[in-house]
């Protein structure tokens, strides 16, 4: 004969269901905190392995980032969740990157020894529409024991947001050279470079971005030993990527490319390819390509080499 249970049992194991249940999934919810200082929120999947919920799954070493649980269940809300700043940079500019780069090699080629060496200081300070980013570099390179190119640039490059997409950018630089091209007398050049561009940035994750700017550049070179100048400008490419391909490989590129006023182009790229041996310090691969550049040089000139770079 069927057995009727009381309305109340339907409730009570309803409760205890929901009971058991909820606990499971607040406690694998949280932040996903790097040691850089970026945040973001979603659920730990399992050790080493994240779902955010802005960014979809991302792996994770425990030097490079740590999971912390949230101490009470997530609520849904209408806007999304904006992760807590470590450093509050409402308004004023607050220090993001900052990095050391040596890159150098040597080559013997039928009795000629060639062998170079850069530095590269770096850093980048950052606030809620905006970016400010400055370098230091000086490349110094000898052939059979004499000096062939001695080179120091300064840079700075200014990003401000326009939107969540779209920015302003300004850049300012000056390049010393000091280069040896026989027979000729040693050139001793002042490149003063500056530029005004839009462009749109696309975030494809927490730790890689690509950006691309078209703008227009005045530049002027200044042949210090023989007391000459020059003027030009031209339409100018930019685009650059700083992407994570693993959890310890990152890849990153800056490419300019310019359009000079008799219809010639010129190109600008920077390369290297890192593999981090922990939070701090990476080695890789650098390459440097240059042709028909701002210095007024018409040639081509490409480089690889080692490079190590420490990070803070």
């Amino acid at each position: 004969m069927p057995v009727r249970c009381p309305p109340f049992l339907h409730c009570l194991l309803a409760l205890a269901a929901a009971t058991l249940t909820l606990p499971a999934s607040a406690q694998t919810r949280g932040w996903l905190r790097y040691t850089d200082g970026n945040a973001v929120s979603g659920e730990l999947v399992e050790p080493g392995r994240f779902r955010s919920d802005r960014f979809g799954e991302l792996n994770f070493l425990p030097a490079e980032a740590r999971f912390e649980a949230d101490a009470t269940p997530p609520v849904a809300t209408a806007t999304a969740e904006v992760p807590p700043s470590p450093v509050p940079i409402a308004s004023g500019w607050a220090p993001s990157l900052w990095s050391v780069r040596l890159s150098g090699y040597w080559e013997d080629d039928d009795g000629s020894t060639t062998s170079d060496a850069a530095i590269d200081f770096e850093a980048t300070w950052r606030r809620s529409a905006g970016e400010l980013d400055l370098a230091i570099n000086t490349d110094f390179k000898v052939v059979d024991g004499d000096v062939d190119n001695n080179e120091q640039t300064a840079r700075g490059r200014w990003f401000h947001d326009l939107s969540p997409r779209w920015f302003a950018v300004g850049l300012a630089k000056a390049r010393r050279s000091r280069m040896t091209i026989d027979p000729l007398p040693a050139l001793d050049t002042l490149l003063l470079q500056g530029s005004l561009g839009l462009g749109a940035r696309k975030e494809w994750s927490l730790r890689s971005r690509s950006r691309v700017a078209l703008g227009h550049d005045w530049i002027t070179v200044d042949f210090l030993k023989y007391d000459l100048r020059v003027r030009t400008h031209a339409t100018s490419f930019f685009l650059e990527n700083n992407l994570q391909l693993s959890p310890r490989v990152r890849f990153n590129n800056t490419f300019y490319g310019y359009l000079w006023e008799d219809g010639s182009w010129g190109t600008d790229s920077d390369a290297e390819m890192l593999y981090a041996i922990n939070e701090t310090l990476s080695v890789g691969l650098r390459h440097e390509y240059r042709h028909n550049t701002v210095d007024l040089d018409l040639g081509s000139y490409h480089k690889l080499s080692l490079t190590t770079r420490l990070s803070f």
